[in-house]
């Protein structure tokens, strides 16, 4: 499933409207789950006298140029993020006290993969049984391994 196979009542489009910017934001982020990507929040403006958000830019997450400090030749992993320009802008509208999308990016300049979108740590997300498992494990282990340095 690419971003281009997810049902249309899914996908950002410029005029629709939320009650709230969180909705409209958590919207996105169930698109971006779906499509397998992050997002993040790029730039937010707000009123200068009432400190209201006017409007926000949620980009992906692998928006941008990033410039390492360790070389180029060095590097394992040299592409880490891609230039994306992958966004939604969300603005409030005055008279209707409802936040709509005005501008919608959907393409990206990297593979996004939905199938793997639950390990990306915005999407991570543990019950609490699963948590004190893992907790659990994690002291056993260290108590055996504490148990075999004192042998």
């Amino acid at each position: 499933q690419f971003p281009h196979d997810i049902d249309d009542e899914y996908t950002p489009k410029a005029g629709m409207t939320f009650p709230t910017l969180e909705e409209a934001a958590a919207f996105y982020k169930r698109y971006a789950k779906r499509a397998g990507f992050s997002t993040k929040i790029r730039n937010t403006n707000r009123c200068k006298e009432t400190k209201e958000v006017k409007n926000q830019l949620i980009t992906c997450n692998r928006e941008g140029k990033w410039v390492s400090e360790i070389p180029y030749v060095e590097k394992t992993n040299p592409t880490c993020d891609a230039n994306c320009p992958a966004r939604i802008y969300v603005h409030a509208v005055k008279k209707t006290r409802l936040w709509c999308i005005s501008k919608v990016v959907l393409h990206h300049s990297h593979p996004c993969c939905p199938y793997q979108a639950q390990m990306l740590p915005q999407h991570r997300k543990l019950s609490m049984q699963v948590r004190c498992i893992i907790e659990n494990n994690d002291h056993s282990a260290l108590d055996q391994i504490k148990h075999i340095n004192n042998l």
